[in-house]
C-alpha cells in the first residue's frame, strides 16, 4: 500500500493545535528559566537563590495553569482529539489529572521556597530535588501530548 497522507486538519483542530503549541512554548520557556535558576550557586546566598527560584517557579506555575486552561477548554486540544477519537478519553483524563497534579506540586514547592526566602533554611535541601521532579513531570506530560497529537493528526488514518 502506498504511503497515505494524514487527513487535512479542520479549522477547529488547527486552532486547538495552535493554542496548545502557544502554551507549550510558554511552558518550555518557563521551564528553562527555572532550570537555569536552580543551577545557580546557593552557598552563602540561600535567600537570594530562593527568591530567584521563586520568581521562576511562579512563571512555571502560571504556564501550567495557562496550558491546562487551553488544552482542557471546550475548544481546546483535548476536546478536539476526543471529538474524533472517543477511545482516547482515558488517556486525555490521565493527562488532565497529571496537569492538575503538576500544578499542585508547583504550589507546594512555592510554599517551601517562600519559607527559605523568609530565612527557614530547613527546606533548602529538598527544593532542587522537588523542582527537578516537577520539571521531569512537565517533560513527561508534554511528551505524552506530543505522542497523542502525532497519532491523531500526523499519521494517516487507519485502513481498518
Amino acid at each position: 500500500m502506498p504511503n497515505a497522507e494524514p487527513q487535512a486538519k479542520t479549522p477547529a483542530q488547527q486552532a486547538a493545535l495552535s493554542g496548545a503549541e502557544r502554551t507549550t512554548e510558554g511552558l518550555l520557556t518557563a521551564q528553562d528559566a527555572l532550570l537555569r535558576a536552580l543551577r545557580r550557586p546557593q552557598p552563602g546566598r540561600e535567600r537570594d537563590w530562593a527568591a530567584l527560584v521563586g520568581q521562576e517557579l511562579a512563571l512555571v506555575a502560571a504556564a501550567l495553569r495557562d496550558h491546562r486552561l487551553e488544552v482542557e477548554g471546550a475548544e481546546g486540544l483535548y476536546a478536539e482529539i476526543l471529538r474524533d477519537a472517543p477511545w482516547t478519553q482515558p488517556r486525555l483524563r490521565q493527562l488532565g489529572a497529571q496537569l492538575r497534579r503538576l500544578e499542585a506540586e508547583a504550589a507546594d514547592l512555592q510554599v517551601e521556597v517562600r519559607r527559605v526566602e523568609e530565612g527557614d533554611l530547613q527546606a533548602l535541601h529538598a527544593i532542587r530535588h522537588d523542582a527537578e521532579r516537577l520539571l521531569a513531570g512537565v517533560r513527561d506530560l508534554l511528551s505524552k501530548e506530543a505522542d497523542l497529537i502525532y497519532e491523531r493528526f500526523e499519521q494517516p488514518p487507519a485502513a481498518d
